[in-house]
């Protein structure tokens, strides 16, 4: 039986965009400390939001300014965003089954928009949740109690699908279900064409 609602991570499910990223992190690594952040630096910490990068990359800024920053340098990398060829099919299944459509990611609006337009994905979406609506990113669960409450959707009703473990952590935070794409949680999913849609 469908869920009322699906909430989606944006970047390693719709997309993948740790390219683009790597790049706009390297970048601010050269503005707020001098010298370029590095794979190795930049690998375990993918997805994280914001507000960790500035601890984690050692950066002499504050998040608002590191927000204000990708928001001008990502959008320079966006033709190395892939979209994931099986995203739209599967939104517009969910649609027709009228089960209501969430996106929740630790990205700032404007970039999210913009990786979404470019996505062609925007318009599946009656609720977008953003790092920079709520108090707390994932892990924690404000973006998807957000997502939720837009939705009108009851948590122990709503699936969300991801990739990491902020994401995982995020679902069980707020009592949704957890399919992992490529992961372990309540449900594996291996490609979102797996999605189990009876």
């Amino acid at each position: 039986m469908l869920p009322e609602a699906v909430l989606f991570d944006m970047d390693g499910v719709l997309v993948k965009s740790e390219e683009a990223w790597f790049r706009t992190v390297e970048a601010a690594g050269v503005r707020f400390r001098g010298r370029p952040v590095t794979r190795a630096e930049f690998g375990p910490t993918f997805g994280q939001g914001t507000a960790a990068d500035v601890p984690a990359f050692g950066l002499s800024c504050t998040t608002s300014a590191l927000d204000a920053f990708y928001v001008e340098e990502f959008p320079r990398h966006l033709a190395g965003v892939w979209v994931n060829p099986e995203a739209r099919p599967l939104l517009e299944e969910l649609q027709r089954r009228g089960v209501r459509l969430g996106l929740v990611t630790n990205t700032v609006a404007p970039l999210a928009q913009a990786i979404l337009e470019r996505a062609g994905l925007a318009a599946h979406f009656a609720s977008i949740a953003t790092a920079d609506r709520v108090a707390h990113a994932k892990p924690a669960p404000d973006l998807v109690l957000l997502a939720c409450r837009e939705l009108d959707a009851l948590p122990e009703r709503t699936w969300l699908i991801g990739d990491s473990r902020y994401d995982r952590g995020a679902a069980q935070a707020a009592g949704v279900t957890f399919l992992g794409l490529g992961l372990d949680g309540d449900r594996r999913l291996e490609r979102l064409a797996d999605f189990p849609l009876s």
